[in-house]
């Protein structure tokens, strides 16, 4: 299996998820809690990260950190190595070997935009997981630090996430992130990280042009697979022309109402979604679906009859590439 594309450059902004292997716990009872953290710190400060917001859990962690130098893999290395070494020698009664389930996953994240979103949904984690009813009470996360100043963490970064609610230090910022971020609890919040071209690159257009330009430049080895999703794309009303003058059929094929196993609408929703990596709400509200689950069942439908239209799907796709 080909290895994940690490895209690394100067002033880089992530968002992180390491899991347990096979989903196992990467933290047993409070001591590893506490360690996990002490090897955040020391990452942070060896390597000059930023580190924005965090959260660890049972099974897996997040992070949401700036890189201003080029070291995203080796401070991961340094990081989830050390973490495993300590693990395994103290638990190595009950596990050996690999902690953390294959390599970590990466998301590049576009500088403007998303910090007070992915910090939330991150904060809202242990809540989401049932573990806590509120995300003050859970012990293991950067949350405490943006409501309390005695709770702050050194080495953490607080600032430009609460700049977003208000330009200086004060209570009432504090108090604006957490209503912010409270105003969410019991709603579905969707992740923002569903926005993610690719899996990889979360941002505006301009911004997933440039990472891909980043990948045809430093990754052109031919076991890497590049996504297709971030490669120059066509709009979504670009596919559904396209889709149209295959099928010969009128735009109205993609107002909501229309019925939901119409082909042509299946195979727009297959492109949208599938071939070139849009998100699920996106091509919904193009096609007029009523969701992304939706949208998903559709690409389901047109899967399961590929074959009867593989012909249109390859002249789609032939004209698409000329765009």
């Amino acid at each position: 299996m080909a290895r994940p594309i690490r895209v690394q450059y100067e002033g880089a902004l992530y968002h992180v998820m390491s899991r347990g292997n096979n989903r196992q716990a990467i933290a047993l009872d409070d001591l590893d809690f506490k360690k996990r953290l002490h090897w955040y710190q020391r990452t942070v400060e060896t390597y000059g990260w930023k580190l924005h917001a965090f959260v660890i859990m049972t099974n897996h962690d997040h992070l949401f950190f700036e890189t201003p130098q080029a070291n995203l893999a080796v401070g991961m290395q340094y990081l989830n190595g050390s973490y495993t070494s300590y693990f395994n020698r103290r638990h190595r009664r009950k596990r050996a070997g690999h902690l953390f389930q294959g390599r970590y996953k990466a998301q590049v994240v576009d500088n403007q935009g998303y910090y007070v979103e992915i910090s939330r949904y991150i904060h809202l984690n242990p809540v989401r997981a049932k573990i806590v009813d509120h995300p003050t009470t859970y012990p293991w996360s950067s949350y405490p630090g943006y409501l309390r100043l005695s709770k702050r963490l050194p080495w953490m970064t607080y600032d430009r996430v609460l700049t977003e609610f208000g330009r200086r230090e004060s209570p009432s910022r504090r108090s604006a992130y957490k209503r912010f971020v409270e105003s969410a609890i019991g709603t579905k919040l969707q992740s923002p990280f569903d926005e993610a071209v690719g899996g990889l690159a979360l941002g505006s257009d301009h911004f997933v042009t440039q990472i891909a330009g980043m990948i045809d430049r430093f990754w052109s080895k031919p076991d890497l697979q590049i996504s297709l999703a971030l490669k120059a794309r066509p709009s979504l009303d670009q596919i559904v022309t396209a889709v149209c003058g295959e099928f010969g059929v009128g735009s109205d094929q993609f107002q909501e109402g229309t019925r939901s196993d119409n082909a042509c609408r299946c195979v727009a929703a297959y492109l949208g979604r599938s071939r070139y990596g849009y998100s699920g709400r996106q091509v919904a509200q193009a096609l007029g679906y009523r969701s992304g689950s939706s949208v998903t069942e559709a690409v389901r439908r047109f899967v399961a009859a590929r074959g009867r239209l593989a012909k249109n799907l390859r002249s789609i796709e032939k004209h698409l590439a000329k765009i």
